[in-house]
């Protein structure tokens, strides 16, 4: 069995990187850190582990010319020893290098790489905790660029938070000070101030305030896609800050029959920008032959919500139903999509997972199990038989009564093997805002 903290040293000439890299990135794909300048981390989003170093060596076809702050990093997290292998990559290739790093210094950049990758596509994307926990995280693990950077973020946001918003935060507000008295004392002050203010009956809020969860989602108002045509919003096709996403892909966007065609309907985030919005498209299009069925441009309804009616009939066929950030945007292929979707329904597993507290446990629990019946579909789809076999493996574990499958392969056996992550939601997602 491979040591989790042991990665493989390789050098790719081709591309100018050093590799290092232990057991594949599991059924929810992998969310990248940039450590410092040259040099990226990717960790498991499923298991936390940290499964690959990205090194760049220089140009290719030329001897390793690595950057110091890429080597400095190498060195906090693997030691001097991997530093020299590191340097001497050609003569190096296929070493193992162990990490050397404190268990919570890890714990640390894995957990801010996964809020990074979560970010933005959850139901609560607006939530100035996201920088605020950001900001802790990379507090711990020594990156001062980075909690700076998020502390401003933060204040950004609450400068921009409207009154329901702060009397919310109030219940979080002298926790999160504490996160950035050292680096934004005034940020700090601020959120403080807010830790007593006063609720409509004139009460302090902090007394009366307690922390929520995401809300449950309902998960009957997506029937109508999953009997007709397929969509949702990919996070990769579309501009980040403009629509909002849900926890479970299917309720992202509504789709039915219009008067002309198909209608697709969608919600908007505060203060989204319009003019981003204009060049926004969706698209009715066939993975198989990469094909755009039919396009339209997002109209404004009321409030948030925006529709787009794509004129036509729906096709025979595999058709799906996406929104681009450029009407010339190529068609991914169908294996594509379905890999894609599949790691989207392994986020909303994982979310659902880690709202796991309290008497909505049971529902919270049946909604992991679903997402982890359709990520394995999805990748199964995708022609991917190991990581379908490990999202049915995480089902299994969460449903009595379920057999897991057989292991297509040795590596698929050996990360299964793994202990499943079990860790608090994220702050946004605890205290719902």
């Amino acid at each position: 069995m491979t040591n989790d903290r042991t990665l493989t040293l390789t050098y790719d000439e081709d591309v100018g990187q050093v590799v290092l890299e232990g057991l594949p990135c599991g059924p929810a794909g992998e969310a990248g850190l940039s450590l410092a300048e040259g040099i990226e981390l990717f960790f498991d989003c499923a298991d936390g582990r940290l499964c690959k170093v990205l090194v760049e060596a220089g140009e290719p076809g030329k001897p390793p010319a690595i950057g110091e702050p890429a080597l400095a990093a190498i060195t906090s997290l693997f030691g001097s020893k991997a530093r020299a292998a590191v340097k001497r990559a050609p003569s190096k290739d296929g070493d193992p290098l162990t990490i050397a790093a404190e268990p919570h210094i890890v714990a640390a950049l894995s957990r801010l790489a996964r809020l990074d990758a979560v970010r933005f596509t959850s139901p609560v994307a607006d939530s100035p905790l996201w920088a605020v926990e950001a900001a802790r995280l990379a507090q711990l693990a020594g990156l001062d660029t980075r909690v700076s950077a998020e502390a401003r973020r933060a204040m950004n946001a609450l400068e921009r938070a409207d009154g329901a918003s702060l009397v919310t935060l109030a219940a979080a507000a002298d926790a999160i000070a504490g996160l950035v008295q050292e680096v934004e004392p005034e940020l700090a002050d601020r959120l403080r101030e807010h830790v007593a203010a006063p609720r409509p009956d004139g009460s302090a809020a902090m007394h009366h305030l307690r922390s929520q969860s995401l809300a449950m989602p309902d998960i009957a108002a997506a029937g109508g896609n999953s009997d007709s045509l397929p969509g949702w919003l990919d996070p990769r096709l579309i501009p980040v800050g403009i629509f909002r996403h849900t926890l479970w892909p299917d309720t992202e966007l509504t789709i039915r029959p219009g008067k002309n065609g198909i209608q697709v309907e969608a919600r908007l985030l505060p203060g989204a920008d319009r003019r981003v919005l204009a060049h926004c498209r969706a698209r009715l299009v066939d993975p198989a032959s990469r094909d755009v069925i039919g396009a339209a441009p997002f109209h404004r309804r009321r409030g948030l919500q925006v529709w787009a009616e794509i004129r036509g009939g729906v096709p025979e066929g595999n058709a799906w139903v996406e929104v681009v950030d450029d009407a010339t945007r190529p068609v991914s292929s169908s294996q594509l999509h379905h890999v894609r979707r599949a790691m989207r329904w392994a986020q909303a597993a994982l979310c659902a997972g880690r709202q796991v507290s309290g008497l909505a446990d049971a529902q919270w629990v049946r909604l992991a199990a679903d997402a982890w019946e359709r990520c394995a579909e999805d990748w199964s789809a995708g022609r991917d038989p190991d990581r379908a076999y490990l999202a049915a493996v995480r089902r299994a574990a969460i449903c009595p009564g379920v057999a897991a499958p057989v292991e297509p392969s040795a590596w698929a056996k050996e990360v299964a093997g793994r202990p499943l992550l079990v860790e608090e939601p994220f702050l946004a997602e605890r205290v719902g805002c």
